[in-house]
């Protein structure tokens, strides 16, 4: 397939309406008939009508569940690429394209230390070096990357690469159906890596690997031509022969959140993280939806926010993010766990984020982080420190939506460009706006506790009015 081609990834032979994709997402939890009426639907791209595309946060969950390997994952994907090209997209989603001023790399590094800002410089650097085995750091594990700071990376430690600039291989703009960009992002990645001598890649994170050994294959025909390993299999394989041996046993009891792309790779991470939690002495306890069933972390609830009547409204988008994210925290309450294991670096960063807004008792953890503790190492874990400093990003760029154009066309990302600086008036606002979610108005048990209970009204109202819009959209009336 060829960059700038149209894109058909849904098998529409193969695809004989049987509703099961539909009837299995976790998000929807359609009845058969429905579910086969919402299938035909987006077949004939009647997108208002759509109900999928209203809700579908992307978790793919429809791509493995669908008996006739007919892919509807791709066909809503094909959707939203049809859409992304007729209207642009809306201002809020600078915050993913890495080639923008406002994206979120850029403005949370504005409250990033020197210590970290030199971890970052440092894996940049390293792109430019020959070597043979390298370990990718990935995007959002760039919005965290005190998590590098640990002995047991060993040998590994100074092979990290990566850049925010390479946009997770291309997997944010799959995610939202930029589909030539993904294809285009994909092939670059691969001819840095190629050039640069790679025969061995290990992965931070299982987004970047599941694009190399699954969807850049798979979908669009590109051989990558070098191994993928995940971290979390390297770390592993290390304790089972003791190379990290495990001082003081946990006794903690964990419940895993399954994120999306590790239903890839033959879904390895999700058996991974559970005898990783095992081995140093935690009792894993599941959520309602887990593993192949498990619910989104809730940042992809931004995309079906990106598209359709209301996607202008940032409004709408972050509310629909804090709903998502919540949902996923509540089931993790339920399970009665002392800590959510959290094995994406991306999902980690925005559950720390719903933690602190809501007042979760569940702590959110890294297995790494987890680890470092069993082996007697202290993590720096300042996830929630980091939640904060999003969140500041966050309100400047809501705020820049008052005074921008509502849409826009995104740019081809440039791989090898570093990312641009934050404008001077933004860097000043997002400080303005750290030092008041850090400082005492902010950090005190009442204020605090004002935030949770605003923060869950507004998500019991929203939800409320996402159940009476989807009434209307079936042709049901409220009970």
């Amino acid at each position: 397939m060829n960059p700038g081609s149209d894109f058909r990834l849904f098998r529409e032979d193969s695809c004989d309406r049987c509703g099961i994709c539909f009837q299995r997402c976790p998000v929807l939890e359609l009845a058969e008939d429905e579910a086969k009426r919402q299938i035909d639907i987006l077949i004939r791209g009647e997108k208002d009508a759509s109900l999928v595309l209203r809700r579908c946060v992307t978790c793919n969950i429809c791509e493995f569940a669908c008996p006739r390997d007919a892919n509807p994952y791709g066909l809503v994907l094909e959707r939203h690429n049809e859409t992304g090209k007729a209207e642009g997209l809306p201002y809020i989603t600078k915050f993913i394209f890495p080639n923008e001023p406002e994206n979120m790399w850029t403005t949370t590094r504005v409250l990033m230390g020197s210590d970290e800002l030199s971890l970052l410089r440092s894996w940049e650097e390293n792109l430019e070096k020959p070597r043979k085995e390298v370990l990718l750091t990935g995007f959002y594990n760039n919005l965290v990357p005190y998590i590098a700071q640990t002995s047991l990376l060993g040998e590994l430690k100074p092979a990290i690469v990566g850049s925010d600039s390479m946009f997770g291989m291309g997997e944010d703009a799959y995610r939202i159906g930029f589909l030539e960009e993904a294809e285009r992002l994909g092939r670059l990645a691969v001819e840095k890596f190629s050039a640069m001598g790679v025969e061995k890649m290990y992965c931070f994170m299982v987004v970047e690997a599941s694009m190399f050994t699954d969807v850049l294959p798979k979908k669009f025909g590109i051989d990558v031509g070098f191994e993928v390993e995940l971290l979390d299999t390297w770390l592993l394989q290390r304790l089972k022969s003791g190379e990290i041996a495990v001082k003081d046993k946990l006794d903690l009891k964990v419940t895993v959140h399954d994120n999306c792309c590790g239903r890839y790779m033959d879904g390895i991470l999700q058996d991974t993280t559970r005898e990783i939690m095992e081995r140093i002495g935690c009792e894993v306890v599941e959520m309602r939806h887990c593993r192949e069933d498990a619910l989104c972390c809730g940042w992809a609830g931004t995309v079906p926010t990106l598209f359709g009547s209301t996607s202008s409204n940032p409004f709408h988008t972050l509310l629909n993010l804090l709903q998502s994210l919540y949902l996923r925290m509540q089931e993790a309450e339920e399970t009665g766990a002392d800590v959510l294991v959290v094995p994406c670096p991306g999902c980690y960063a925005f559950l720390s984020l719903i933690k602190v807004l809501t007042g979760s008792r569940v702590d959110v953890y890294l297995p790494l982080e987890l680890v470092q503790t069993a082996a007697g190492e202290t993590p720096v874990h300042s996830n929630q420190e980091r939640a904060w400093d999003i969140l500041a990003a966050t309100t400047n760029l809501v705020l820049k939506w008052f005074f921008s154009p509502r849409r826009f066309v995104p740019r081809p990302v440039d791989i090898d460009k570093p990312l641009p600086q934050a404008g001077r008036g933004d860097a000043a606002r997002i400080r303005m706006f750290g030092r008041l979610y850090h400082g005492a108005l902010v950090q005190n048990p009442v204020s605090r506790k004002l935030i949770s209970l605003a923060v869950k009204s507004l998500i019991t109202l929203y939800r409320a009015w996402l159940a009476r819009e989807e009434r209307k959209l079936l042709g049901m009336k409220a009970p």
